[in-house]
């Protein structure tokens, strides 16, 4: 598996292209679908599926024209179904400019768990930042979206947010391989174990000490 970061957009989101052979997975196309298309068409990648870490308007922007483009299945957690179709959740409405929504989409279930697993990918449900975040994992890469980013953690004051909800999340993240590669929805790469050392939102002062 080849990984391709696209920072994308206003928010400089993470796109992230996993590329298997001529196929790929598309994750969180928030912006500037042309340069995503334009990628692809350059590297002859097939995108077999837009999977979403979670549904803010930052994180989907460019998922119709995408999807559209290559006739694909954008899918997102089924607790995230209002968040992509409400602009008043998905903050579209709070940045000013159109209101978006999006109405094509799939909800992930155990079918689409078992194809992402033939390409060795494991979602998991992190809840906290939204009600629908999943964190994806490929061998020792895991892309966490909003949920943990390098010495920091993703919001909980946002429409969905949940603070109870986000600690235990990533007191399942903090549990995992240290090893782990972290690729989260903006700014830099990171190394769990860099960040169990480091950031005080894995720390037992702000989680407490695990059960």
């Amino acid at each position: 598996m080849e990984i391709k970061t696209l920072q994308l957009g206003f928010f400089g989101v993470n796109c992230y292209i996993l590329q298997f052979d001529a196929k790929c997975i598309i994750i969180d196309p928030g912006a500037d679908g042309q340069k995503i298309i334009e990628y692809l068409e350059s590297k002859r990648i097939n995108p077999l599926m837009v999977v979403n870490t979670h549904g803010h308007y930052d994180h989907i922007g460019a998922v119709p024209e995408v999807a559209g483009q290559y006739e694909i299945p954008f899918y997102i957690h089924p607790l995230e179904k209002d968040t992509v179709t409400n602009p008043e959740i998905n903050m579209s409405a709070a940045f000013g400019g159109s209101l978006f929504s999006i109405s094509a989409y799939q909800l992930i279930d155990q079918n689409t768990k078992s194809r992402l697993s033939d390409l060795g990918l494991e979602i998991f449900h992190t809840p906290g930042h939204t009600p629908g975040s999943v964190t994806i994992k490929a061998g020792a890469y895991l892309f966490c979206g909003d949920l943990l980013f390098q010495g920091a953690v993703g919001r909980t004051d946002l429409p969905g947010g949940n603070l109870a909800e986000i600690k235990k999340s990533l007191t399942k993240i903090r549990k995992m391989d240290k090893n782990l590669n972290l690729y989260p929805g903006h700014g830099q790469q990171t190394v769990l174990g860099h960040e169990l050392d480091a950031n005080y939102y894995l720390s037992d002062d702000f989680l407490g000490k695990d059960q």
